[in-house]
């Protein structure tokens, strides 16, 4: 079975520069957690279709996945005004979990700049438990 990929463009801010003059590490990790947002929630936008947009946009939601951890390779450098496509796809599940795959690239390019790989859990809301993915969520990815 083909995974659903998700993917999202912006181009390299004067803040995401560091020291060094290439796009700081802490910046490629944010760019990860917003391309498994994104992609969350665009993915799951029918299934929430019921809930509050406001509730939904704060966080209040029945489910959140929390980090367990990353694992980042840093290959090459981005620089400001670079155009970067990240893209992003969930591998597999088990039971509670996820393993989330993140491609970094400049726009055009083959080249992955950074991958990295997040494990992620899955919480019932608003008690912070871990619960089985529901089949109409592994149904999405």
């Amino acid at each position: 079975m083909r995974k659903q990929t998700f993917s999202y463009h912006l181009t390299v801010p004067p803040s995401a520069i560091d020291v060094l003059g290439h796009v700081n590490n802490v910046v490629y990790l944010d760019w990860v957690q917003i391309a498994a947002s994104k992609h969350w929630n665009a993915a799951t936008a029918t299934y929430f279709k019921d809930e509050d947009p406001e509730e939904e946009r704060l966080g209040i939601h029945k489910m959140a996945w929390v980090v367990m951890d990353h694992h980042i390779k840093y290959k090459a450098e981005a620089f400001e005004g670079d155009e970067i496509v990240v893209t992003t796809f969930v591998k597999t599940f088990t039971a509670a979990t996820s393993v989330r795959h993140t491609e970094i690239r400049r726009k055009g390019e083959e080249k992955i700049l950074v991958s990295a790989v997040t494990n992620w859990c899955l919480l019932k809301m608003p008690e912070g438990r871990p619960i089985r993915v529901p089949k109409e969520v592994l149904e999405l990815f």
